[in-house]
């Protein structure tokens, strides 16, 4: 016997609200189960919250803190690089040629960290020594305006690349940054004695930390912004000319060399005296009261040895 059409239709209107109503458990746990683990999720961050102190104990300055919250890193423009040169110049003037040197310094922006200077026994100035700091970017174009100072003895350059370094020790100052806000945060939410001694022995140990590293960035920003020129001026070497067959013969040269024999003699005497005058100062100051005390011991001693004569018998009458 063959369904009627009525019973076909109210079978497929009872599977329709049987499958409309299991979409609607399914939604309902779903969204049950959401609620739940929301509401666990803010239980266990408000028991974080509780137990902060004890959970960042032992954490370094690149662990579990800055694996939680990342620091932003750096990224580098242009390239970090040092550079260092070293120029020798001979001229007869140097004067002058410091001269040119300060005004060099004053176009570019330069300065002069360290100068060493001798001078001869006139007083002028035989050699000097610079060590002048210049901007990097125009550390090529002085090289070679020092090279054409003067007479040119040597000139070399060096660059090191520490972009990488530059790099690292920004993103270790930000990732100590970022942990020393963190602890900070859960120092002032901290309520136990122990959780704020811990946070802050943690806090001292970081902030020593970043100082460190925001030294050595100081130093590689110096080093990386301006360039160190070392750079030395001396005096062209004097050529002696030997001496001919005839330039020590004649009354002049002499009297010159007498003059020069009378000088070493008179040099040599004063040597000597010097030498022996501590000596006889000495002597004369011990030597003289010894004589003394010597020569009156013998004269007490020749008088005491002298007997006496025997004496005269009386006149009888």
């Amino acid at each position: 016997m063959r369904p009627t059409r009525h019973g076909s239709t109210t079978r497929r209107l009872r599977a329709a609200a049987a499958v409309l109503l299991l979409g609607a458990l399914v939604a309902g746990c779903s969204g049950g189960s959401e609620s739940m683990s929301a509401d666990s999720g803010g239980a266990v961050a408000q028991d974080g919250v509780v137990g902060l102190g004890r959970e960042s104990m032992g954490t370094g300055a690149g662990g579990s803190d800055s694996a939680r919250t990342p620091a932003a890193r750096t990224v580098a423009q242009t390239r970090a690089v040092i550079r260092t040169g070293r120029v020798s110049v001979v001229s007869p003037d140097l004067d002058e040629l410091r001269g040119q040197v300060d005004d060099l310094l004053l176009t570019v922006g330069g300065t002069i960290d360290n100068e060493q200077t001798s001078h001869d026994r006139k007083g002028e100035v035989e050699r000097s020594v610079l060590v002048l700091r210049v901007p990097v970017d125009e550390f090529a174009a002085v090289m070679t305006a020092l090279e054409d100072l003067g007479t040119m003895r040597f000139s070399d350059s060096t660059s090191k690349d520490v972009t990488t370094e530059v790099i690292d020790v920004e993103e270790r100052v930000q990732t100590l940054q970022n942990s020393l806000d963190r602890l900070q945060r859960f120092q002032r939410a901290a309520t136990n004695i122990d959780d704020l001694i811990a946070f802050e022995d943690q806090i001292t140990e970081r902030e020593q930390e970043l100082s460190s590293l925001q030294a050595q960035q100081a130093y590689l920003a110096d080093k990386t912004s301006m360039a160190t020129i070392s750079l030395t001026l001396t005096l062209p070497e004097k050529v002696v000319a030997p001496p001919g067959p005839l330039d020590d013969a004649g009354f002049l040269a002499g009297l010159r060399n007498g003059w020069e024999a009378l000088e070493d003699a008179v040099v040599v005497s004063l040597t000597v005296v010097g030498a022996v005058l501590p000596f006889a100062v000495v002597l004369a100051l011990v030597g003289v009261p010894v004589w003394l005390l010597v020569r009156s011991t013998a004269r007490r001693r020749t008088t005491t040895a002298v007997p006496a004569g025997p004496a005269e018998p009386a006149d009888r009458d």
